[in-house]
């Protein structure tokens, strides 16, 4: 991926352009110290000029309204100035209000993601927050020197400001001191914070660009540059940015490696911005000029598939199993967006959106879009192309994206928008709830995953939290207890396979593999067993996750080059032959690897589908010799209640299998299981409940106090003792009697 830039051989402007923006994604727009307001012609690069601004206005930063980007273009726009002003200006270039805003210099103004404030910072040192009819909120801040930069979180919630050396994290919430960490060697011109991925960038006098987490930990520092860094900017989706210099220009990835630098004649990139679309980008240099860039040869690949943006409004498919198959798909309109997964390409223009197929690429299905620039696409297995439903994410904080939002074939998982601990789950067919509806958490959740394959009752949510732990939920768990289970640690990102249900981790230098994650649910015991980990050297400190299709992991180094990691094909074979119910192949794929992550993944899959032929082979060859009787006495109990309560049982969940077996009339069968698990108070209670074996429960008890040689002193106990004798041969011929009742 590059930046194709396009520059008029003389500048427009005689003077510096210090604030450049985009108005709508065909019309971009700049400001001078000549104190002209131009509108620029995307394809010529001519302007026309909109306005002529007072001879006292030298701008230095400009910020577009963000609330009408989806309705065609935006409003109104914040222009700070060196008198220290804030101005608002219509679209029409008409300066509708000025304020006093700081003494000396305004610096920069920037609004909140959602349009409910503004931020200012000026040479005087302080940070203020403004309304949208400019009128001051509060003082968020009162430094010894000029503050350069300042800009919002995703939220609303918190603010970022740089100050010297250092930078600032201020809550607007809460009333804790900010966080503070020294960014550069040198002072801190600009910064950036995305709301979507939530990660910071800021550029320093020392010739260094750095990106930080939202805790101000480094995870990446750019070599040293021979001229400070001017200007830098988050694209939309937060997946790219770019960074400004002395005639240059940079395209980053997020995690800060470079995707192209472009050497430009334009002196110092004094400011740059991004189209709403997040494919386009304008940059204002000290000469006069304007340079218009777009984003061409980004890459993709799907298996055998190579797709390359050449053009942009034209894809090149080749399939590289084939030395002359090769697609050339036009578009009408600019690209912004496209992907492939489950042998579909998506390709999202401006104003239409194109499907293909992979088995014919002449006859795409053809979408119009209403309004807006899409900004995340996700597929999955099935879709015919057609406007299905609209769903309205809880809460009004940030963006979504991959690592919020999750899709599956009957499920959308999103992540609430201001309770970021809260998931929420919905039908993609018809917006209602889906499941149990949502999923509240103890912490943040950072990263989430829908399985892909398989029915809605076995449709499993991953996630990951703050503390870097693993979880797995079932989307519906009908009222089972606990309804999360937590399966990993030191994992910072996760991905289900395409095809089987199995979930990768990244995190900590290694990749972790969980072939059957919902084993969590049927046996912990097995869980521990099937996970497979891969050490991966050389990674950097800030590796992605890119995909997991059939059985090789593709992970993306901190200095952008991809690593594919081929997993054995056993575990997913394994899968299928479980899920089609093959028993018989299942178990001559376990006995002739001979692995027991195989065994453990047949055992989980046996008992969670009920065959319990299989399930007592796999735990056999795992050596589990009490779960083998278990199993074997279940599978023969002729009472098929009890059958399905011991199979519940075998999964940890105790209460669960006391309460089937009372509600199917096995309440003799409940209070051994109690008796068994040492739950003597619930034994009791059932016993007096159904007026039998009380006895039985009083002798086992007072066997249990003997062996460690302790007294009853439970009053409970002590009541019942008054009333009854234990006389084991009594009891004995009970127990015998019940059993007898089975058979």
């Amino acid at each position: 991926m590059r930046l194709k830039t396009l520059q008029s051989s003389v500048p427009r402007h005689s003077d510096a352009v210090s604030a450049v923006g985009w108005s709508s994604s065909d019309e971009m727009v700049s400001c001078s110290d000549d104190h002209s307001f131009l509108k620029w012609n995307l394809v010529t690069m001519e302007a026309t000029q909109v306005a002529t601004l007072p001879e006292t206005l030298f701008p230095t930063s400009m910020s577009w309204f963000p609330r009408s980007l989806t309705k065609g273009g935006n409003d109104v726009l914040a222009l700070t100035s060196s008198d220290g002003k804030l101005h608002i200006i219509a679209r029409s270039g008409k300066i509708e209000k000025s304020v006093d805003a700081h003494r000396g210099a305004a610096l920069s103004a920037r609004w909140s993601h959602d349009g409910t404030g503004l931020i200012t910072c000026g040479e005087d040192g302080a940070v203020k927050m403004w309304s949208r009819a400019a009128m001051l909120r509060s003082v968020l801040a009162q430094m010894a020197t000029p503050v350069y930069a300042a800009c919002w979180d995703g939220s609303a919630a918190r603010v970022l400001y740089s100050c010297h050396d250092s930078c600032y994290i201020k809550s607007l919430k809460t009333q804790v001191s900010p966080i503070k960490w020294k960014a550069h060697d040198g002072l801190v011109t600009c910064v950036d914070w995305s709301g979507t991925t939530d990660l910071i960038i800021s550029g320093g006098e020392d010739g260094k660009f750095k990106v930080w987490d939202s805790f101000g930990r480094v995870l990446f520092t750019s070599a040293s540059h021979e001229t400070p860094m001017t200007s830098l900017a988050f694209s939309p989706d937060g997946s790219l940015f770019v960074v400004g210099s002395f005639n240059l220009l940079r395209l980053c990835d997020k995690a800060g490696w470079s995707h192209s630098v472009e050497r430009l004649d334009c002196g110092s990139v004094m400011a740059v911005g991004w189209s709403p679309d997040g494919t386009q980008l304008v940059a204002g240099g000290s000469l006069g000029h304007v340079v218009h860039a777009h984003l061409v040869e980004k890459r993709i690949s799907y298996r055998n598939w190579d797709i390359t943006q050449a053009k942009t409004n034209l894809i090149e498919v080749r399939d590289m199993a084939s030395e002359v198959a090769r697609e050339k798909l036009d578009t009408r309109d600019r690209i912004t967006k496209f992907s492939m997964n489950h042998d579909h390409l998506v390709v999202v223009t401006s104003k239409q959106i194109y499907i293909y197929i992979s088995t014919s690429w002449n006859t795409p299905v053809l979408v119009d879009l209403k309004e807006g620039s899409v900004t995340l696409l996700i597929q999955t297995e099935n879709y015919e192309g057609r406007y299905i439903c609209e769903i309205k994410v809880p809460g009004t904080g940030g963006n979504l994206n991959e690592a919020n939002v999750a899709l599956s074939n009957d499920t959308i998982a999103v992540r609430d928008k201001n309770d970021f601990a809260k998931l929420h789950f919905f039908d993609p067919n018809t917006s209602k709830v889906q499941g149990d509806g949502a999923l509240t958490h103890s912490a943040e959740i950072c990263c989430i995953g829908l399985s892909q394959c398989g029915s809605l009752s076995q449709r499993v949510v991953a996630f990951t939290d703050v503390s870097a732990s693993v979880y797995v939920s079932l989307v519906n768990s009908f009222g089972a207890n606990p309804r999360t289970a937590k399966i990993g640690t030191l994992v910072e990102q996760i991905c289900f396979n395409d095809l089987s249900s199995m979930l990768v981790g990244l995190g900590e230098g290694k990749v972790s593999v969980w072939p059957m994650p919902s084993l969590a649910f049927v046996d912990r015991d097995l869980l521990q067993r099937a996970v497979v980990e891969k050490t991966v050297n050389g990674l950097g400190k800030f590796p992605h996750l890119v995909n997991f299709t059939k059985n090789q992991v593709v992970l993306r180094r901190s200095d952008g080059s991809l690593v594919p990691i081929a997993l054995s094909p056993f575990a997913g074979t394994l899968l299928a032959h479980a899920d089609a119910s093959k028993w018989d192949e299942a178990i001559r794929l376990c006995r002739h690897i001979g692995d027991d992550v195989l065994w453990a993944i047949l055992a989980g899959s046996a008992a969670q589908q009920k065959n319990l032929y299989a399930a007592e082979i796999a735990y056999g060859a795992l050596e589990e010799g009490e779960k083998v009787a278990f199993l074997s006495e279940a599978r023969n109990h002729p009472n098929k209640d009890v059958r399905a309560a011991m199979l519940v049982l075998l999964t940890g969940k105790i209460s669960d299998a006391d309460a089937m077996l009372e509600r199917t009339g096995n309440p003799f069968r409940a209070i051994m299981l109690n008796i068994s698990t040492f739950r003597w108070s619930r034994a009791l209670d059932l016993a007096i409940k159904h007026k039998m074996h009380v006895d039985t429960v009083l002798g086992y008890r007072q066997q249990y106090l003997d062996e460690f040689g302790k007294r009853e002193t439970d009053q409970k106990f002590l009541e019942q003792l008054s009333k009854y004798e234990i006389d084991w041969e009594h009891i004995q011929e009970q127990i015998a009697a019940e059993k007898e009742k089975d058979h």
